[in-house]
């Protein structure tokens, strides 16, 4: 079954087709870095970073049924920040439980 599986995985390479590169910049300094690549196929990467660590940065690409995703990102001390209409958000919090929270508030109980 290994086998299979490798053969499969060596086939599916030999297969595919290969990327073109259209746009490659990759600029390394002592205060930060730039990247910029971008494919033939509608997919770009982007990112600048500071000598702090800090970045700022995007990628796009065009999903198999030709939807167009972007995301842009932040990351620093505080974690990776994305941001895109492609992301899944939490659904609102019920009203019910906004009053309960409310309530709990205003009728504790000081020790």
């Amino acid at each position: 079954m290994f086998k299979f599986l490798v053969f499969s995985a060596i086939l599916a390479l030999v297969v595919a087709d290969d990327l073109v590169v259209k746009t490659y910049l990759n600029d390394v300094r002592a205060d930060g870095f730039e990247t910029n690549v971008e494919l033939e196929h509608h997919s770009r990467q982007s990112a600048i970073g500071d000598e702090h660590g800090n970045m700022k940065g995007a990628y796009e690409y065009l999903t198999p049924e030709g939807e167009h995703v972007k995301v842009t990102y932040t990351a620093d001390e505080n974690g990776y920040h994305p941001e895109s209409a492609w992301l899944p958000t939490p659904p609102p919090i019920p009203d019910y439980i906004l009053k309960a929270i409310e309530y709990i508030k205003t009728h504790s109980h000081s020790e």
